[in-house]
């Protein structure tokens, strides 16, 4: 009996063994199930479009003068800047800068020693070559009473030789003798020859020394205009712009002395952008459509466009306009201005704020709730009744009433989604 009751424990620990993980197991994925079940579940956000709050202003094509804004320069077409003619030392300086100066009034008193000694020695030359010629005359008047009595001598000593021949031939006269009849002869007629070469150039020498002569006194002439520059007075009435040189100083030829102005003729150069220049060349024609000011402190400058510049500085994108001043008297060469040119009027434009402006070419209007951009041309800007500034651009697409953003937004694009305020 106790043989058969002895495995009856072993089988039941060897089931327990197998079916106790099992459980644990089965409890396990119990409990993760119950929990997955009773997790809250996610509440699902539906997205909604962003709207946006703009201003809108509506589309008004009219006629519009246009006012562009420019930064010039004053300048001064008779501005001159006088120099040293010869090498000396300043004596006297007889302006100061800024000082208003007549016409032909000393401004710079220059040594003249060292240009008068040259002035002196220029006029001995010349009294040198004029004696020579004054000997060269005396000369040739000599040389013509001389061919005459050489042209005698001549003469007399052919008869000699026919004497001395015809005693020969007697018997009478010696070899010798005539020998030297011949030879008296010969040497009479070399002089003869050599007289009449001098005169016949008497006229050569004579071209020469006058030649000589007209050198000399160009020479002197030089000498005196340098003479005469040592005084540096005003070319025309003006202003003093600069002094480049004090009493003391020594200067040579070229070096700058005193700078000068006409302040009559004061201009202001202002560079203009390409896309206003077709305009700008068609109203030079009719002068009247174009008006232009300047602002000094509190002062208005009326101004007038005379010209536009004949050529483009390297590296400019622009052509330069002159302008010319109605009163020139109140502005000095070098200062920079800001400056309205009024255009001729453009019709069929639309005035906008500024904010309205993406870029430098594109607007947008409300289109069913909805950004359209536009590409525009900026015809330049004018002034409101108030005085704001207003931009005037013109687009084929843009129809009248097109209510037109004039509020920036940061992320604008065609087909954003606005309201209007």
């Amino acid at each position: 009996m106790d043989a058969n009751t002895r495995p009856e424990p072993t089988r039941l620990n060897r089931l327990l063994r197998i079916a106790l993980p099992l459980l644990l197991l089965a409890a396990g994925v119990l409990v993760y199930k119950t929990l997955q079940a009773s997790r809250p579940q996610p509440v699902t956000v539906v997205p909604v479009e962003k709207v946006w709050t703009v201003h809108t202003q509506p589309a008004r094509p009219a006629s519009h003068q246009p006012v562009l804004t420019l930064y010039g320069r004053v300048e001064s077409p008779r501005m001159t800047r006088l120099t040293a003619a010869v090498t000396a030392f300043v004596l006297q300086v007889y302006s100061d800068e800024g000082q208003p100066v007549s016409k032909g009034a000393l401004l710079v008193q220059l040594d003249p020693r060292d240009t008068q000694l040259l002035v002196q020695q220029r006029e001995a030359d010349l009294a040198a070559i004029n004696a020579q010629i004054n000997t060269e005359q005396v000369r040739h008047q000599a040389d013509q009473n001389a061919l005459k009595i050489e042209t005698e001598l001549l003469a007399l000593s052919r008869r000699a030789v026919k004497r001395f021949e015809n005693l020969a031939r007697r018997k009478v006269g010696s070899e010798e003798q005539l020998d030297d009849a011949r030879r008296n002869w010969q040497q009479q007629a070399l002089a003869l020859n050599s007289r009449r070469q001098a005169l016949n150039d008497h006229p050569n020498r004579l071209a020469q020394l006058k030649a000589t002569r007209q050198r000399r006194q160009a020479e002197l002439d030089s000498a005196q205009l340098d003479l005469q520059r040592t005084q540096i007075s005003a070319p025309f009435d003006g202003r003093i712009a600069a002094l480049q040189a004090v009493p003391g100083d020594r200067v040579r030829s070229g070096d700058p002395l005193i700078s000068l102005y006409n302040p009559a003729r004061l201009e202001i150069r202002a560079q203009v952008p390409d896309r206003f220049l077709d305009s700008i060349r068609n109203a030079l024609h009719n002068p009247s459509q174009l008006g232009a000011t300047a602002r000094l402190s509190e002062r208005v400058i009326r101004l007038r466009l005379n010209r536009l510049a004949s050529e483009v500085d390297g590296g400019r994108a622009g052509v330069d306009a002159l302008f010319t001043v109605d009163e020139p008297q109140q502005l000095e060469p070098g200062r920079a201005l800001p400056l309205q040119l009024h255009l001729p009027a453009q019709h069929n434009v639309v005035a906008l704020p500024p904010q309205a402006l993406y870029g430098l070419d594109r607007i947008y209007r409300v289109i069913d709730g909805r950004l359209d951009g536009l590409q525009i041309e900026r015809i330049g800007s004018t002034t409101s009744s108030n005085g704001d500034t207003r931009v005037l651009v013109r687009s084929l697409q843009l129809q009248p009433d097109d209510s037109i953003v004039i509020t920036q937004l940061p992320n604008a694009i065609s087909g954003l989604k606005v309201k209007e305020a």
